[in-house]
C-alpha cells in the first residue's frame, strides 16, 4: 500500500492525521487526561462496597400496647389492601408484631421510585380512621443505602444515666464535625418521664388514671391564644407551662379539695425521670457500654469522615469516669482493602510491561504501556458523571482491564512498527499503521464493551455490587481507543528504536525464539490441524464436554454466592417469646464463657474485644445492604467480637466460628442460636415459604420441613419464623358484668389506663423525644392477682373487682404475623455446610423431592423459595437472556465489519472455549465457581472475540490483496497474527495474576472472576489458533463441494509478513 492511498501523507487530512503529526496536540490530550483524572480521583468519594439501593419503601406504624392480632387487623392488611395495584409496586411483605406494625413494599426495576412513593403515600391517606386511634402517626420513607464510616463505644463503671450523657457528650462532638451527618447511638434504653399512681391512691381520691393524666394534659403546655392589639403594639398572648423534667411535674394541681387545700400530684404519685422500662445490658469487655455509629452517605466520602472523627477523638476529653474506644473502623478496612488491590494492579502492571519490554522494543513498549495510566486517569474523568466512587468492585474492575486495555495499542502499535520496516516514514507509517487496523480494533473495543453491557442491567443486591464493573470497564475502553488512535501514533512517529545493548539482544532473542516456535511449533500444528479438520473438531468439542463433565460431577463446584469472612464473628440468641431475662442472660454468659475458652487456646491471639447486649440484639456493620440496629426483647441477645489482625491470628474467622460453635454445645430451651462469620452474605441458603389456610396445618407442615432440613448432614441453623407469642389473657364479660352496663371497650380501656398506662404528652430532650406516661407501679402489674382484684369503676361511679365482671381465659397467638402480598406466610430456614453440600444440591433435592411430597400429604398447602435461592434463579436467568443479547449485538457489529453471515459464527465459536477453559482454571485453583465467576466469564466473551476477529480480519485481508489459496491464507493470517495473540493472550493474564494467587481472604471474593477472565482467555486463545482455521476451512468445504481428502497441500513455508 503506497502512501497515496491516504492522500498526502505530508499534509494529512482527518483527525487521525493530524494528530499523528502534531505531538503538541497529542500531549496536551495526554496532560489533560493525566492531570485532569488525577485531581478527580483524588476527589472522589470512597467505600468499602458500591452503595445497593434496596429498592424497598418502607410503611411502619408504632401501635403501643397491641398484640400482633390487632396490628394486623388495624395497620396491615388495610394498609395491603391500599397499596395492591399501583404501578411499580412488586411485592408487598408485611409484619404485624407486638406493637408495631410494618409493610416493605418492593418496587419493580428501574420505576420512579419518588413516583410510585407518592403514590403510596396518597393511597395510605385515602384509608378511613387510619391509623387507629391508639397507634402513633404513619411513617413512609424509601430505605436508603448508608455505608458505616466508625463505630465508638464509650463505656464506664458508673450509672447508666452518666454513661447515657456521656454517650450524648460524644455523639454531640461528632455531630458538630463538618463531615459528620449521620451518628446513631446503639444499646442505650430511652429516655421516660413515668408518673406511677398505685390503686390505693386512686380509691383514696377517688379518681382513676384517665382523670390524672387529664390533670397533667392541662397544666403541661404551651399554647398560643391569639394576640392583643393596643396602641402601643401588638402583643402575643400565650400560655407557658409545659413541664420538662420529672421535678416540674410535682406541683401540678390534680384536683382541689371540698376545703379549698389542692391536691397536687406527687401527693398521690411518685414521678420516675428516668429510663423506659426494659431489661436490657449492654457491655463491652464486661463494662457498661453505648456505642455510637457514623455513617456516610452514598454521596459522602467514608475516609474523609472516619478520618475527622478519629482526628476529633485526639483531642476529645470524655467525662470523668468514661473511656472511648474505636469498636470497629471501616476506614481502615477500606483502606486495607484498597491498598491490597492498588498493590496488586502495580505488581500486574509491571508484569504486563515487563513482558512487552522482552516482546517489543521499548520505546514502543514504553508508550504501549502508557496507555494503561491514561486510559485510567482518563476514565476518571468520567467516573462522578458515571456516579461510580472508589471501592473494592471499582477497583478491581481497573485490574481486570489492566491487561486488556494495552490490547488495542499493541495491535496499533505494532502495525504502525510494521508500516516502518515496510520503508514508509515515521508519519507516513504512523497513519498507515493507525488507519490499517482502525475498523478491526474499534470493533474489537466496541466487542468487548458489549460483552460487559449486560452486566448493566442484572438488578438485585449482587447486580448492585457488581455492576460498577462494566462502567468501569467501557469507560477505560473508551479512553484506551483515545489513546490508541490520537496520542500513540504522534509519539512512534517520532525518533527511532529506544532498546539498547544488552536489552536490544534479550529482546532479539526472545524475537527469534518466538518466530522459531511459531514456525516450527505452531504452523505445522495448524497445518496438520486443518489437514485433520474434523479430528481437530471433535477434539475441540471433546473440551467443552470435559469442562461440563467437571461441573456435572461436582469436581467443580457452584455455589451461587459464596461467603465473605469478616474480622468479627458475631452470634444471636433467641428463646422463645416471653422467656424471662434471666434465662436469657445466662445462655448468653455461657456463649461468652465458650468464647473465651477459644481464645486462651489460642493463647490470646484470636479474640480481641467482645460487645454484649441482652435483652435485645445489636448489630452494626455488614456489607451492602447491612447497617446498624437495635432491638428490644428479654428472650433475645446478641454477641459481637472484634478479632486480632492477621498474621497474629493464625486461625481464620470461620475456623473459629466452628470452634465457638463446638465449645458452646446445646442449650436447652433455646429456639435459635445463629453463629456468623461474614462480612455480608445473600441471606439463609435455604429458605422457605409456606401458607395455608389452617394454621393447625401449616404449624405441622412447618415442623416436617424443619426435620426435613435437620435430616441433611450438611444443614444446620435451622430456624422457622412459627413462634408462638406470650401468653395472653383473652378478657370476657360474664353476665352480670354485661348486666350492669359494662361493655367489653369500657373494661379495656380501664385496664389500658392500669396495666400499659395512658400517654400524657411527648417532650423533646435535646435530640431524643421522650413520653410522658400515667399508670400503676410495676409492683403492681407484676401478677395474675394484680388483674384478678384490679378495680373497675362501674356507670354508677361505685367500682368492683374484674374478677366479679369478666373472666379471664388463657391462650397464646404468634409473637409476628408474617404476609406476602396478602398471604399469612411462614419461613423456614437453614445453612449449609459447604464443604459437605453446595446449596444447589440440596435445593435440588428439596424442591424435587420434600417439598413434593409434602404437599401430596397437606392438600391446600403452597410453597415459595424465597431468598438467596430465589435470587439465584433471577439472577441466572437475567444472565442468561442478557448474555444472548449480548452475543446478537456482537454478531451483528462482526457481520457489519466482515460482510458475511458465516464469519461472525466461526468468531463466536471462541465464546464456549472460553467459558471452558474458566471451568478448568476453576478446577486446577481449586477454586469455586459462583456467581462473581459467571460475570468473568460473560466479560471474556468480548476479549475472546477480538482473537479471533484479528485472525479472521488478516486472513480476508490476504484472500483479498493476494493469490493465496484458502489454506494459505488461514495459515499465514495465524503465523502473521500469532504474536499479536501471544500479546493480547499474556498481557490479559499477566494483569491478572497477581489477583489468582493472593492468599488474603478479603480478596477471595473477587479472585473467581479473575481466575475466568485469565485462564478463559489462555485457553480459548490457544484454541482459536486452531479451531478458526478449522472452521474456515469446514467452511470452505460445504461452499465447494469438496471432500477433506481432496485438498491439495502444499508444504512450504507461507510468507506471513506479507500484507
Amino acid at each position: 500500500m503506497s502512501s497515496t492511498d491516504y492522500g498526502d501523507m505530508k499534509n494529512p487530512r482527518g483527525i487521525i492525521g493530524y494528530f499523528a503529526s502534531n505531538l503538541v496536540a497529542a500531549n496536551l490530550i495526554m496532560g489533560l487526561l493525566l492531570v485532569g483524572g488525577l485531581f478527580t480521583g483524588l476527589s472522589l468519594n470512597s467505600q468499602i462496597f458500591p452503595s445497593v439501593d434496596p429498592g424497598i419503601i418502607s410503611v411502619s406504624v408504632p401501635y403501643p400496647g397491641a398484640t400482633p392480632t390487632e396490628v394486623e387487623e388495624g395497620i396491615t392488611r388495610r394498609a395491603e389492601e391500599a397499596v395492591f395495584g399501583i404501578e411499580g409496586v412488586e411485592r408487598v411483605v408485611s409484619t404485624a408484631s407486638e406493637n408495631f406494625g410494618s409493610l416493605n413494599i418492593e418496587l419493580k426495576d428501574f420505576v420512579d421510585s419518588k413516583e410510585v412513593q407518592d403514590d403510596i403515600e396518597a393511597a395510605i391517606d385515602q384509608i378511613a380512621d387510619f391509623p387507629p386511634g391508639d397507634a402513633e402517626a404513619v411513617d413512609i420513607v424509601r430505605l436508603k443505602p448508608r455505608n458505616e464510616a466508625i463505630t465508638l463505644v464509650v463505656y464506664s463503671d458508673l450509672s447508666e444515666d452518666y454513661l447515657r450523657r456521656g454517650a450524648e457528650h460524644l455523639e454531640q462532638t461528632v455531630l458538630d464535625l463538618p463531615s459528620v451527618t449521620d451518628v446513631s447511638m446503639l444499646g442505650a434504653r430511652g429516655y421516660e418521664i413515668a408518673i406511677e399512681v398505685s390503686e390505693d391512691s386512686l380509691r383514696q381520691y377517688g379518681l382513676t388514671i384517665d382523670q390524672i393524666a387529664a390533670a397533667v394534659r392541662n397544666s403541661s403546655l404551651n399554647l398560643s391564644s391569639g394576640e392583643l392589639k393596643t396602641d402601643a403594639g401588638d402583643i402575643l398572648l400565650r400560655t407557658k407551662t409545659k413541664r420538662e423534667t420529672g421535678t416540674e411535674f410535682r406541683d401540678i394541681v390534680v384536683r382541689s379539695r371540698s376545703d379549698g387545700s389542692l391536691l397536687r400530684l406527687h401527693e398521690l404519685a411518685t414521678i420516675r425521670d428516668g429510663f423506659v422500662e426494659q431489661d436490657f445490658i449492654n457491655r463491652y469487655n464486661g463494662k457498661s457500654a453505648v456505642l455510637l455509629t457514623i455513617s456516610a452517605s452514598e454521596n459522602e466520602n467514608l475516609l474523609q469522615i472516619a478520618d475527622e472523627v478519629k482526628t476529633a477523638l485526639n483531642n476529645y476529653e470524655p467525662l470523668p469516669g468514661v473511656s472511648v474506644e474505636i469498636w470497629v473502623d471501616f476506614s481502615q478496612v477500606l483502606a486495607d482493602r484498597l491498598s491490597l488491590l492498588v498493590r496488586n494492579g502495580i505488581i500486574g502492571f509491571m508484569l504486563v510491561f515487563l513482558f512487552l519490554v522482552l516482546m517489543l522494543d521499548l520505546r514502543l513498549a514504553i508508550w504501549v504501556a502508557m496507555g494503561v495510566p491514561i486510559s485510567f486517569l482518563g476514565a476518571f474523568l468520567l467516573f462522578d458523571a458515571l456516579d461510580v466512587n472508589l471501592n473494592m468492585v471499582s477497583l478491581f474492575a481497573l485490574i481486570i482491564v489492566l491487561g486488556i486495555v494495552v490490547d488495542d495499542a499493541v495491535v496499533v502499535g505494532e502495525n504502525i512498527v510494521a508500516e516502518q520496516e515496510a520503508g514508509h516514514d515515521g508519519y507516513n507509517a504512523a497513519i498507515l499503521g493507525v488507519k490499517g487496523v482502525l475498523s478491526p480494533v474499534t470493533i474489537g473495543v466496541m466487542t468487548t464493551m458489549a460483552a460487559f453491557a449486560p452486566l448493566l442491567f442484572v438488578t438485585g443486591t449482587f447486580g448492585q455490587i457488581l455492576g460498577v464493573v462494566p462502567v468501569v470497564v467501557i469507560a477505560v475502553l473508551a479512553m484506551s481507543l483515545i489513546e490508541a488512535f490520537f496520542i500513540l501514533p504522534a509519539h512512534l512517529a517520532h525518533g527511532g528504536n529506544w532498546s539498547r545493548w544488552p536489552l536490544n539482544v534479550i529482546q532479539a532473542k526472545v524475537g527469534r525464539g518466538v518466530a522459531h516456535f511459531r514456525d516450527n511449533v505452531v504452523v505445522p500444528a495448524i497445518r496438520l490441524g486443518v489437514r485433520f479438520r474434523y479430528v481437530t473438531l471433535l477434539l475441540a468439542f471433546t473440551s467443552l464436554i470435559g469442562a461440563g463433565v467437571l461441573l456435572t460431577s461436582g469436581a467443580v463446584r457452584f455455589i451461587f454466592f459464596p461467603s465473605l469472612e469478616a474480622d468479627a464473628l458475631s452470634v444471636d440468641i433467641a428463646f422463645p417469646v416471653g422467656t424471662p431475662f434471666e434465662t436469657t442472660r445466662q445462655a448468653a454468659e455461657r456463649v461468652i464463657a465458650a468464647a473465651h475458652n477459644v481464645n486462651d487456646e489460642t493463647n490470646g491471639t484470636a479474640f480481641k474485644h467482645f460487645n454484649t447486649t441482652i435483652g435485645g440484639q445489636t448489630s452494626t456493620g455488614g456489607g451492602p445492604g447491612g447497617g446498624s440496629r437495635v432491638s428490644f426483647a428479654t428472650n433475645q441477645a446478641s454477641i459481637a467480637i472484634q478479632l486480632h489482625a492477621e498474621p497474629l491470628r493464625t486461625l481464620s474467622a470461620g475456623e473459629l466460628e466452628r470452634r465457638w460453635r463446638e465449645e458452646t454445645g446445646e442449650i436447652a430451651g433455646i429456639e435459635s442460636l445463629s453463629f456468623s462469620s461474614e462480612f455480608f452474605g445473600g441471606g439463609p441458603d435455604l429458605q422457605y415459604e409456606l401458607t395455608h389456610v389452617s394454621d393447625n396445618i401449616l404449624n405441622e407442615a412447618v415442623e416436617e420441613l424443619k426435620s426435613a432440613f435437620n435430616d441433611f448432614p450438611s444443614v444446620y441453623d435451622v430456624q422457622d419464623s412459627f413462634d408462638n407469642g406470650k401468653r395472653q389473657y383473652d378478657i370476657e364479660l360474664t353476665t352480670a358484668g354485661e348486666s350492669i352496663g359494662l361493655t367489653p371497650a369500657y373494661v379495656a380501656r380501664q385496664l389500658r389506663w392500669n396495666f400499659f398506662g395512658e400517654e400524657v404528652q411527648r417532650i423533646q430532650r435535646g435530640r431524643e423525644e421522650l413520653k410522658v406516661m400515667v399508670r400503676f407501679p410495676e409492683d403492681e402489674r407484676s401478677s395474675a392477682n394484680d388483674l384478678y382484684n384490679a378495680r373497675i369503676r362501674l356507670p354508677d361511679g361505685t367500682e368492683t373487682p374484674l374478677a366479679n365482671v369478666a373472666r379471664l381465659v388463657e391462650s397464646q397467638a404468634f409473637s409476628s404475623i408474617d404476609r406476602v402480598d396478602g398471604r399469612k406466610i411462614v419461613t423456614v430456614s437453614g445453612e449449609i455446610d459447604t464443604a459437605i453440600a453446595t446449596p444447589t444440591e440440596i435445593n435440588g433435592i428439596v424442591l424435587n423431592e420434600t417439598l413434593p411430597d409434602l404437599v401430596a400429604k397437606y392438600p391446600g398447602l403452597n410453597f415459595q423459595q424465597s431468598g438467596i435461592a430465589e435470587q439465584q434463579g433471577q439472577d441466572l436467568s437475567q444472565l442468561s437472556n442478557l448474555m444472548t443479547v449480548a452475543l446478537l449485538v456482537i454478531f451483528a457489529m462482526l457481520a457489519a465489519q466482515l460482510r458475511s453471515y458465516v464469519q461472525p459464527l466461526i468468531i463466536l465459536m471462541a465464546v464456549p472455549f472460553g467459558f471452558a477453559g474458566a471451568v478448568y482454571g476453576h478446577y486446577l485453583l481449586d477454586f469455586t465457581l459462583s456467581f462473581v465467576s459467571i460475570f468473568g466469564m460473560i466479560a471474556l466473551s468480548g476479549v475472546v472475540v477480538n482473537d479471533s476477529l484479528i485472525l479472521i480480519d488478516r486472513y480476508n485481508r490476504f484472500r483479498r490483496d493476494t493469490e493465496m489459496s484458502t489454506i494459505d491464507a488461514i495459515v499465514a493470517a495465524a503465523q502473521r497474527r500469532f504474536r499479536a495473540i501471544i500479546l493480547t493472550t499474556a498481557t490479559t493474564a499477566l494483569g491478572l495474576t497477581p489477583m489468582l494467587f493472593e492468599t488474603s481472604i478479603q480478596a477471595q471474593f473477587l479472585i473467581p472472576m479473575a481466575v475466568s477472565l485469565a485462564t478463559g482467555i489462555v485457553f480459548a486463545s490457544v484454541v482459536i489458533l486452531f479451531i478458526v482455521p478449522v472452521l474456515v476451512m469446514i467452511r470452505e468445504d460445504f461452499r465447494g463441494g469438496r471432500k477433506p481428502t481432496e485438498t491439495v497441500w502444499e508444504d512450504t513455508p507461507v510468507d506471513a509478513t506479507a500484507s
